[in-house]
């Protein structure tokens, strides 16, 4: 399994201790980062000792669960000379997950970052109801009984030198109409594609997409019901919630169902190779990429990041917003939370996983308290297809561009399969 590591900068925290010290704390890589076995978690902090005299400095470490549980406290002091630094060294032993360490010295926070450990190792097992596969059975007979009406309209103003711009308009279940952006190369010729899905209640945008692969690929950004271009007629209101009640008329039944009729209109394209269709996005968009690789086979390979929506029994515990905002929503409909978590079951991307069964690049951001880690290896975890990922340790809810789009750029250049002959 290829693991790629980005460094990050160290940060430099100054802490006046007493009129005899002045010390400045240098939290030392690998501090904020990840490990795999045989190698043991430390953690290094350098203490220099600007002021006049010497003076004893303390640092306690305390390291907790990403849920929030206490794990282990270790303190150390360290009598630095004037003008001097010393390092302190904490070494610790854990299970495969994250955990949020915070260096302090008395009341004084010094820094705060989580880490991981063994990610790959973090087993949230499947539990989708006993007639899942057949609910998205129903889901994609619904969407096929629908009549795409796939239109294209020219948009020159988002035009660039080596590709035309166009506004695209379909049908998707409940007849909703939907618009999205498409790209297509100016050259002649037939063309790889890359579908792009968007993060949760994005507003309208375009040309989301790398220069270095302008002219190279289609790119198409299908933007579901009530998001992106068409969130100027949503009638959804807070989409997470919508029919929460209803599983055959929830929202995500059907936004999942979008990101499959955007799979679609790229195989009507006759600029398209008849083959290689690439699906990424980011956060909910990161969710979409995986529902619709699990959900429709044409896919090649999918590169999600930091993606949203999976393993709810652990993410209500780790998240805040997500997990009162669907309490909130199931309690005012009279709803269980065993009834919630029954049916939010058939949405979850960590049960969704199971059924893909291509190529995946994921990306994670190490601070990412939106979508935590945690909830991104839960679902990757059950990939059996071949995968990597991706840890940036210093990002939250977000990657390091231009990294990313060059590292899953080449993921799709690297699965690329010779086109179909016309």
């Amino acid at each position: 399994m290829k693991k790629l590591l980005l460094a990050f900068s160290t940060a430099l925290i100054s802490c006046n201790l007493s009129s005899a010290a002045d010390f400045v704390f240098k939290p030392a890589l690998p501090f904020g980062t990840w490990w795999t076995a045989p190698a043991r978690p430390t953690l290094d902090i350098t203490t220099v000792n600007n002021g006049p005299s010497p003076a004893t400095c303390e640092v306690t470490l305390t390291i907790n669960t990403d849920f929030g549980d206490f794990l282990y406290r270790f303190d150390q002091s360290s009598t630095v000379a004037a003008g001097d630094s010393c390092t302190m060294s904490f070494g610790f032993d854990l299970e495969p997950g994250f955990y949020n360490c915070i260096f302090s010295s008395g009341d004084r926070v010094i820094a705060q970052h989580n880490i991981g450990f063994e990610p790959e190792g973090i087993y949230s097992p499947a539990d989708f109801r006993p007639d899942f596969a057949e609910f998205w059975q129903r889901a994609r007979a619904d969407l096929d009984s629908i009549s795409p009406e796939f239109d294209m309209i020219r948009f020159p103003e988002q035009d660039t030198d080596k590709s035309k711009a166009y506004k695209v308009t379909m049908r998707s279940v409940g007849r909703e109409s939907l618009t999205g952006f498409l790209m297509l190369p100016k050259k002649k010729g037939r063309y790889p594609a890359i579908i792009n899905y968007m993060g949760y209640g994005s507003g309208p945008a375009y040309c989301d997409f790398l220069p270095s692969y302008d002219g190279e690929f289609i790119y198409f950004q299908q933007n579901i019901r009530g998001q992106g271009l068409n969130k100027e007629t949503n009638t959804h209101g807070e989409w997470m919630v919508e029919n929460l009640e209803d599983i055959e008329n929830y929202y995500y039944r059907n936004a999942f169902m979008d990101a499959v009729r955007g799979v679609d209109f790229v195989f009507t394209l006759p600029q398209f190779d008849g083959v290689n269709i690439f699906a990424e996005g980011g956060s909910q968009g990161g969710a979409l990429t995986l529902a619709a690789t699990a959900l429709d086979k044409r896919i090649v390979a999918a590169a999600p990041f930091v993606p949203f929506l999976s393993d709810y029994p652990d993410y209500f515990r780790l998240s805040e917003w997500i997990g009162s905002t669907l309490r909130n929503a199931a309690k005012e409909k009279g709803m269980t939370d065993m009834q919630l978590m029954r049916n939010m079951s058939y949405f979850d991307i960590k049960n969704l996983a199971t059924l893909i069964d291509v190529p995946v690049l994921m990306a994670v951001g190490l601070q990412d308290t939106t979508c935590p880690p945690h909830t991104n290896f839960a679902g990757y975890n059950l990939i059996s297809s071949p995968k990597q990922f991706i840890i940036y340790p210093d990002k939250g809810h977000g990657v390091s561009r231009p990294h990313w789009d060059n590292a899953h750029i080449a993921f799709f250049r690297k699965y690329m399969k010779p086109a179909t002959k016309k």
